[in-house]
């Protein structure tokens, strides 16, 4: 079964969702950005190893100071075991691993044939949406050059 979702369009408020800690205590996604300017990473599963290859790449680009002061938020589908699956296989004190529930789609990520879409977004101070990258392959959901542009502007 496939789901279609619309992705939030570029300069709109990124949807609100509620996460899970590696711990299990709930928040949202708002909340955890706390009014900065993030790099919101959704993977398609905790255990994809395109999607960790991403996370650990994020997590670089961040130790390096190259996202402009942007927090990296990694964000699996699943609960408290999912997130704390993240947090261990991307370690990593520029990031941070949350679980969305099934709350993928309320960033616009759907599935196809039950695989669940990955993508990144840079969603900045205010909460807009300054870029976007998804897609239902994990590895098409991340691409430095286009991010660190993004940053740049």
């Amino acid at each position: 079964m496939s789901t279609t979702t619309a992705v939030p369009d570029l300069g709109t408020v990124m949807p609100d969702l509620t996460l899970v800690s590696p711990d299990g205590n709930r928040t949202s996604l708002h909340a955890v950005r706390g009014g900065r300017a993030t790099v919101a990473y959704f993977l398609r599963a905790a255990d994809c190893p395109i999607c960790l290859k991403h996370a650990r790449s994020l997590a670089e680009l961040a130790e390096a100071g190259n996202l402009g002061g942007a927090s990296v938020i990694l964000i699996a589908p699943g609960g408290a075991p999912e997130a704390a699956a993240v947090a261990a296989k991307a370690p990593s004190a520029a990031v941070t691993a949350w679980a969305s529930g099934a709350g993928h789609a309320a960033a616009g990520l759907g599935t196809f044939l039950t695989i669940q879409h990955s993508g990144t977004f840079l969603v900045a101070a205010d909460g807009t949406i300054r870029y976007r990258r998804t897609s239902t392959v994990p590895q098409m959901s991340l691409n430095r050059k286009e991010l660190l542009e993004a940053v740049a502007r």
